[in-house]
């Protein structure tokens, strides 16, 4: 099998030879300061067509999505949309005047405004900028989209007030509507690019955006969905295209492909299972930390210990009570009964600041927003943890902070290497390794993981498994709160499910499997 060869067949409506493509992208590169990030990509989407693009971190999938949204220019190449060509370089408007919109993975949405705001606003900026707002014919446009994709939203609610997937699902909807006011004079298929739509939203609630997709797709229009979640992608889309280095590796009928095609496609090698802990749950084991009928905003009178050397994962639905553990016990979310103790020492009002004096680390869900000061050098990033250990007064010692920097990006392998680029021009992967990286380079004896490879690509992925497997077997204990059962599967010891906040079952070592957590996550347990 040659898994280097481009593949147009299969995928539904995409499958007739004749359909003129609703996107042709031919030999498109692009190049920063002298490296190439594009060398001559080829991208061809057919109508009616559910598309994936995927590739590791790094691999050019951004820098393509961007050219094509006009926030970067293309050093060479040729678009065509709908068979007419498309004069380079793109607008500022990129390709939407076309008839393709873009939903990026911050969604873009207001908080403080209301769903119907965002619909109107939308529209009326497409045609025209002094027009008046005719709220009244808005509100029925906006019910008339919601409805027509069946998005269960009141126009009028606030978006902080909707959940993930309701966020998601509005702004595909937005995008939707954006399409039909931009491009109402184009004949053709329309085409709606998504990145990474998925990367906060909880297991259970991914099918209800890819239902969506397929909705869009039954009505002839077409989707690009860049994922890192492979199985998401093979179980969603007709056709996949691979991007490794920044060069297309081909195009392949999803149908066709097994998850080890794939997975050779975007690492260039075969997948190779990682080995399962021999951590044994034996009493004698120290108990590095426990809990005592904790309570907090959702979890209620929950009680476990973690041991060293063992990873225990934490897992139920979405609003559970799992997303909200680590930062309890890191003291960033109050207690409101029960305790948390750590070294022999009980805790009942513990701020993050104890927690770190006693080797207790946490690494944030959002690395974004709570891990890291984007706009901050790689070193200032990872030198946070050790700038009192390096300075003299109000002097920083700087020039140790960045060889000690240096180390950590060469120990754990981030991309590049160079610790004066600004941290958030980093790929997620890299960003993910350097900040587990930095609070490694603690000497924790306690890690608190929440959603540890949200985002990240599977080589990425790989790593960091190996790096936590590699700190477990040092005897750190670890305790991993995530939605992901293959995660769960490959890393975890032992696993604690909530529900309604409380514990609704354990599973430990080879019972621990994506079934049996499932199983477990939506059975009828505590109340």
């Amino acid at each position: 099998m040659n898994l280097e060869t481009v593949g147009n067949e299969g995928g539904g409506a995409s499958s007739a030879s004749t359909l003129v493509p609703v996107l042709d992208v031919q030999a498109l590169s692009k190049s920063f300061n002298g490296v190439r990030a594009l060398q001559g990509v080829n991208l061809q989407i057919n109508p009616g067509e559910v598309h994936g693009l995927l590739g590791a971190n790094g691999c050019g999938k951004s820098t393509l999505i961007k050219i094509l949204a006009g926030f970067y220019q293309a050093e060479g190449g040729r678009i065509h949309v709908n068979g007419r060509e498309i004069a380079l370089p793109l607008g500022p408007r990129g390709l939407r005047q076309q008839g393709v919109a873009f939903v990026h993975q911050d969604l873009g949405l207001v908080p403080d405004s209301t769903v119907l705001e965002h619909l109107a606003l939308d529209f009326y900026g497409a045609n025209s900028l002094f027009k008046r707002i005719n709220w009244a014919s808005e509100r029925n446009r906006a019910t008339e989209l919601l409805n027509r994709f069946e998005v269960d939203v009141d126009p009028s609610a606030m978006v902080d007030t909707l959940s993930p997937v309701q966020r998601a699902m509005v702004a595909v909807v937005r995008a939707v509507g954006d399409q039909e006011s931009e491009g109402q004079e184009l004949s053709g298929s329309k085409l709606l690019v998504l990145d990474e739509p998925t990367v906060f939203l909880p297991s259970e609630q991914v099918d209800l955006l890819l239902t969506l997709l397929q909705k869009l797709k039954e009505r002839g229009d077409s989707v690009l969905l860049v994922s890192h979640d492979l199985d998401e992608v093979l179980a969603s889309t007709d056709r996949v295209t691979v991007l490794r280095d920044g060069q297309l590796i081909g195009s392949r009928n999803t149908k066709q492909s097994t998850r080890a095609d794939v997975v050779e496609m975007i690492l260039g090698l075969r997948e190779v299972q990682t080995a399962r802990s021999t951590f044994v749950n034996a009493s004698d084991v120290k108990t590095l930390l426990s809990a005592d009928n904790i309570s907090g905003e959702r979890v209620r009178d929950l009680s476990f210990e973690l041991r060293a050397g063992e990873v225990l994962g934490v897992t139920g639905l979405a609003g559970s009570g799992f997303e909200e553990l680590p930062e309890l016990l890191f003291g960033a979310r109050p207690l409101r009964a029960g305790s948390v103790t750590v070294a022999e020492e009980e805790m009942r009002h513990a701020s993050p600041a104890k927690l770190m004096s006693r080797q207790v680390v946490l690494i944030p869900a959002d690395r974004k927003a709570d891990g890291a000061a984007q706009g901050l050098t790689m070193v200032e990033n990872l030198s946070l943890p050790f700038v009192s250990d390096h300075g003299r007064g109000w002097k920083i010692g700087w020039q140790k902070l960045r060889v000690q920097a240096q180390a950590i990006c060469q120990r754990l392998n981030v991309v590049p290497p160079n610790v004066e680029l600004t941290f958030g021009n980093l790929s997620g992967g890299n960003q993910q390794k350097a900040l587990i990286g930095k609070w490694l380079e603690t000497k924790p004896e306690v890690m608190l993981l929440n959603e540890p490879t949200q985002g990240v690509d599977i080589g990425a992925r790989r790593e960091i498994f190996k790096l936590i497997r590699a700190t477990v077997s040092n005897g750190v204990a670890v305790l991993c709160a995530t939605s992901d059962y293959e995660q769960l599967v490959e890393m975890a010891d032992r696993v604690i499910i909530l529900s309604n906040g409380r514990l609704n079952g354990e599973l430990v070592g080879s019972e621990i499997t994506k079934d049996s957590l499932a199983a477990s996550v939506y059975s009828k347990g505590a109340t």
